[in-house]
């Protein structure tokens, strides 16, 4: 089998299929499925749950994995450590000889697409199989999905693409987890370009015929930047018009994104949009990006007040960046907290020599290790949240990473 590492993939390099199992029957049926499909052999493998993740911390996670639990004295822990080397889009059915029901119930209530016990016919797995792509059946539908984090600045030239690129970066690599970045500004953003990303068009098109938005789709317009580190949009052609768009197309791209990545880092124009107003809606956190000149103040009340209308349930993360620039123009920090009704929650300098320094060496500011680029590190360490630990709890949502 031909081993895909992680970081070079992309949707369509993910095996459809991998099982582990011990026994020569359960192999025999597994083996009987994969050559009525004309999948490759070499997906049914002898091993155990170690031996799958070990596997699995090279290489992408299939779509489906097929695993025995046998021989396991803690099958619940260490599916929970399986999934942390596992990404979104993989499910799993899980096969052993205990016939527990309680053991039945914890694998579905935390993820697990189905348990079936030995010995197993090939009709039982086919038909378990099947029911993961049935969306009536009610079976495999796994807990959580890609995070949503829109950055929106209120002045232009607050440096919010260097905000997106530089978390996610970070974000990238705390814990293995795979991140895509969306630049809403369609004809000019300067995300990939920032990145060194190919640029790719498409999206326009697309949010205007939601219906085209699919795994294919996605392989069509996102380009890499980084190992797990994806970018879609912003060098739309200027021949192409946005037109009137759909303002819930949004969610169509949402879902697909969600599915595939744990975040969703969305770069948006500074405008009241339906895309963008959507956008916001759908967003867990929502990251403001001002100066402290007194029209960033003026536009960041109201953004503040435009964003809790949006999405009354969301955080907001309120950022200072570009800090000394124009210092003789800045107003007071305590005056723009106070002008705003709250505090500010990063801080970020302005060190235009440690910028140039990471253009020309075309890597990200964070790499430097300038004092700029480690305030942009906290804040894309603040919005990764703690890293994925290994089998620290039994009851976690199982497979947290696999899930569609």
């Amino acid at each position: 089998m031909q081993v895909t590492p992680i970081g070079t993939e992309d949707a369509s390099q993910r095996d459809p299929f991998l099982a582990f199992v011990h026994d020569d029957q359960t192999a025999g049926v597994v083996r009987e499925i994969t050559e009525s499909l004309l999948l490759p052999d070499d997906l049914v493998r002898n091993g155990s749950m170690d031996h799958a993740r070990s596997y699995l911390e090279h290489v992408r996670s299939p779509r489906l994995l097929i695993i025995d639990i046998d021989g396991s004295s803690d099958p619940l822990e260490d599916i929970v450590k399986l999934a942390d080397v596992c990404e979104l889009g993989t499910r799993l059915i899980a096969i052993g000889t205990d016939n527990d029901v309680t053991l039945f119930r914890d694998l579905l209530s935390m993820g697990a697409a189905d348990y079936l016990v030995k010995p197993v016919e090939r009709e039982t797995l086919l038909r378990s199989i099947n029911a993961l792509e049935d969306p009536n059946a009610g079976v495999g539908a796994l807990g959580r999905t890609g995070k949503v984090v829109s950055f929106i600045g209120a002045r232009g030239g607050s440096g919010v693409s260097t905000l997106v690129g530089n978390c996610g970066w970070t974000i990238s690599r705390s814990g293995k987890r795979r991140v895509v970045m969306v630049d809403m500004d369609l004809h000019f953003g300067n995300l990939g370009l920032m990145m060194g990303a190919e640029a790719r068009e498409g999206l326009a098109d697309a949010l205007q015929q939601p219906d085209r938005i699919d795994s294919l789709f996605l392989e069509r317009v996102m380009s890499s930047c980084a190992d797990r580190l994806f970018v879609v949009g912003g060098e739309e052609s200027l021949n192409q018009g946005i037109g009137n768009t759909d303002r819930f197309a949004i969610d169509a791209l949402m879902a697909e994104l969600r599915a595939n990545f744990h975040f969703v880092l969305m770069d948006l124009p500074r405008s009241a949009s339906d895309i963008v107003y959507r956008s916001l809606q759908l967003s867990s956190t929502t990251v403001l990006v001002s100066d402290l000149s007194l029209a960033g103040m003026r536009d960041t009340v109201r953004l503040l007040k435009f964003v809790r209308e949006s999405n009354p349930g969301g955080q907001i993360i309120l950022v200072i960046n570009r800090m000394g620039e124009n210092a003789k123009a800045e107003i007071p920090l305590v005056e723009f907290e106070k002008g705003v009704g709250r505090k500010i929650d990063f801080k970020i300098g302005f060190e235009p020599n440690a910028v140039l320094q990471a253009a020309n060496l075309g890597q990200p500011l964070i790499e430097t290790r300038c004092a700029t680029g480690r305030s942009i590190e906290a804040l894309g360490e603040r919005l990764a949240g703690p890293a994925p630990k290994l089998g620290t709890s039994k009851r976690k949502s199982l497979f947290a990473k696999l899930r569609k």
